[in-house]
């Protein structure tokens, strides 16, 4: 059980299986809103820009929601978080027991915005997940 008190939604982008299209490799993949608790891994873990600014290269999440970790073996990518503007993925997600509080535990990495997963990327969420309602439901009605 996760204490969702220190919980905050968050889009998470998951991909599907990988095929091959005239040549090249792509995923679909589907956007949802996810209740984790984020946080920063430490401020050793920041990336000096050359302008000056500083961007984190790791995070840190705690949830019930099991997120997917790529693996290369079966060529699948991990789940994408979507954090202040940049996209993070997730390299472990970890369950924890010891404890009546049980949930996993994640850790996230800043996928780099020039790399091959680039295209991964495009199309961030415009809707603020704390507000998003999903079409199903919408489309309920009462009466």
């Amino acid at each position: 059980m996760n204490i969702a008190l220190f919980n905050r939604k968050y889009w998470v982008r998951r991909f599907g299986e990988q095929r091959v299209v005239r040549g090249f490799v792509t995923n679909d993949h589907t956007d949802f809103v996810a209740s984790l608790h984020v946080h920063p891994s430490g401020s050793d873990q920041q990336q000096q820009l050359p302008e000056g600014e500083r961007r984190l290269k790791r995070l840190e999440g705690h949830a019930s929601i099991e997120l997917r970790v790529g693996n290369e073996q079966t060529h699948t990518k991990g789940d994408l978080l979507y954090y202040h503007g940049e996209w993070y993925e997730c390299v472990s997600a970890q369950f924890f027991d010891h404890t009546l509080l049980s949930h996993l535990n994640y850790q996230f990495v800043l996928v780099p915005t020039d790399g091959a997963h680039s295209t991964d990327l495009q199309d961030p969420p415009t809707v603020d997940p704390e507000t998003y309602v999903p079409d199903a439901e919408k489309d309920g009605d009462d009466t």
